[in-house]
C-alpha cells in the first residue's frame, strides 16, 4: 500500500495530466462549436475547424485537383487545344508559346495545391495548441467575448463567400469576353484556381479569428488598467491603488506577453506560408501578364489582379496589427497600453507607489509586445502600410515592363 503522501501526489499528478490532455482535444471542439454556431451547417466547409472527415476530404480535393492540373496539358482534350490556339490568334502569340504559358500556370497552380494542403495541416494543429486551447477556455464563459467570436468568424465567412463568389463571376465573365470556341471549358481548364482560393479565404477566417482571440486579453488588461482612474476619493484620484497594486499589473503584463508569444508561436509558421502562396499567386499573375503583352487589355487586367492580390494579403494581417498598436502604440489619439499607462504619470502617488509606478513604466517601455512573425517582425499598421505604399510605387513599374510601354514610344 503506497504511503499517503505518495497516494496524493499520484492522484494530483493524475488529474494534472488529464486536465492538459482535455484541453487539448476540447479546444478543436470549442472551435468547432464556436464556427458551427456562427455559420450552421457551412461549418463543414472550413477545414481547420472541422473534424477529421472534413480535413481528409479537404486533402483528398487538394491533392486530386494538383494531380488534374499537372496531367490536364499532358492529356491534352480536343476542347483544351482548341481553346488554347484561339487564345494565341486573338493575342498574337505563337501556339506552342501559348501552350507553354498554360502549362507552367497549371503547374504552379499544382504546386499551390499542394502549399494550401500545408496551410491546413498548420492550421489544424494550431487550433489544437495549449495557447489557443487556454485562451478559449479562459473566454468561453464570458458571454461578450463569446458573441464576438461569432460575429468575427460570421463576418469573415459571409466576405470570404462573396470573394469566391466573385472569382467563379470574373472567370465566367472572362469565358465569355474572350469569345473561345469553348467558354465553359475555359472555366474547366482555370478550375485549380478555385480550390486554393477557397483555401486562402478560409485562412483569412483562421487568422481574424485567433486575432480576435488574442485582441481579448489585451482589451481585458486595458479595462483593468483603465478602471484604475475610476474610483475617486476626496479629489484624490490614486487614493484607491494600495502598495503592491502596479508589482500585480506588471506581472499580468508578464503573463499578457507569454500568451503573446504563445499565440505567435502558434500561428507564424501558418501565416509565413499563407503569406508565401498569396506571393506565389501574385508573381503567377504578373508571369501571364507578360506573356499577354500582346494584348494590353488582358495584360492591364492581370497586373491588377496581381496588385489586388498582394495588397489582399497585406489587409489580411490588420488584425494582427491591432493587436500590436493597442499593446505599444505611440502615435497621437491611439488607444494603447503606453498611453494609458502613461496618463498616470501626473497623478498624486506616495513615494513607494510611485517606484512601483516607475518600475512598471519601464517595463512597458523596454518589452516589445505585440504578434511576431518571422521575416516580418511585430505586426503593426505602420509596417503593413509600408507594404501597401511599395506595392503602389510598384504597380507604374510592372505595368511598364509588362506592357512594353517604353518600346511603343
Amino acid at each position: 500500500m503506497a504511503p499517503p503522501l505518495m497516494a496524493d501526489s499520484s492522484i494530483l499528478l493524475g488529474s494534472l495530466h488529464m486536465f492538459l490532455t482535455s484541453g487539448r482535444t476540447n479546444a478543436p471542439n470549442m472551435v468547432a462549436k464556436l464556427c458551427k454556431e456562427a455559420i450552421g451547417p457551412c461549418s463543414a466547409s472550413l477545414a481547420w475547424a472541422s473534424n477529421s472527415r472534413v480535413q481528409v476530404v479537404h486533402a483528398i480535393g487538394l491533392l486530386g485537383v494538383g494531380a488534374y492540373a499537372m496531367a490536364l496539358p499532358k492529356v491534352a482534350p480536343n476542347w483544351l487545344e482548341e481553346n488554347i490556339v484561339a487564345e494565341a490568334a486573338r493575342i498574337g502569340n505563337e501556339v506552342p508559346k501559348q501552350q507553354m504559358i498554360f502549362q507552367v500556370a497549371v503547374t504552379v497552380l499544382a504546386a499551390l495545391n499542394l502549399l494550401c494542403l500545408v496551410m491546413l495541416v498548420l492550421a489544424c494543429q494550431a487550433v489544437r495548441s495549449e495557447a489557443i486551447a487556454k485562451i478559449i477556455e479562459e473566454t468561453w464563459e464570458d458571454a461578450r467575448s463569446h458573441a464576438h467570436f461569432v460575429s468575427v468568424l460570421r463576418d469573415s465567412y459571409r466576405i470570404s463567400m462573396g470573394l469566391l463568389g466573385s472569382v467563379v463571376v470574373i472567370y465566367a465573365l472572362l469565358s465569355r469576353l474572350s469569345r473561345l470556341p469553348y467558354p465553359c471549358a475555359f472555366i474547366l481548364g482555370w478550375s485549380p484556381a478555385f480550390l486554393p482560393a477557397w483555401v486562402l479565404l478560409q485562412l483569412v477566417t483562421f487568422i481574424r479569428l485567433m486575432a480576435a482571440l488574442s485582441m481579448s486579453q489585451v482589451e481585458s488588461f486595458y479595462h483593468e488598467l483603465d478602471s484604475i482612474g475610476m474610483v475617486k476619493v476626496e479629489g484624490r484620484d490614486f487614493a484607491n491603488v494600495k502598495p503592491g497594486h502596479w508589482l500585480y499589473l506588471l506581472r499580468r503584463h508578464q503573463a499578457l506577453l507569454r500568451d503573446l508569444k504563445s499565440m505567435s508561436l502558434a500561428i507564424s509558421t501558418t501565416v509565413l506560408v499563407f503569406q508565401n502562396v498569396v506571393a506565389g499567386s501574385s508573381l503567377l499573375l504578373l508571369w501571364v501578364a507578360r506573356a499577354c503583352q500582346l494584348d494590353p487589355w488582358a495584360a492591364t487586367g492581370y497586373v491588377l489582379l496581381a496588385f489586388t492580390m498582394g495588397c489582399s494579403g497585406i489587409f489580411a494581417m490588420l488584425p494582427l496589427a491591432y493587436i500590436t498598436d493597442l499593446c505599444q502604440s505611440r502615435r497621437f489619439g491611439r488607444r494603447s497600453l503606453l498611453a494609458l499607462a502613461d496618463r498616470y504619470s501626473g497623478w498624486p502617488m506616495t513615494a513607494d507607489i510611485h517606484t512601483e509606478y516607475m518600475r512598471f513604466m519601464q517595463h512597458l517601455n523596454t518589452q516589445e509586445a505585440g504578434i511576431y512573425i518571422p521575416t516580418m517582425g511585430l505586426v503593426t499598421r505602420s509596417s503593413l502600410s509600408q507594404r501597401i505604399m511599395l506595392y503602389v510605387k510598384v504597380l507604374p513599374v510592372a505595368l511598364a515592363l509588362t506592357l512594353g510601354w517604353w518600346r511603343r514610344g
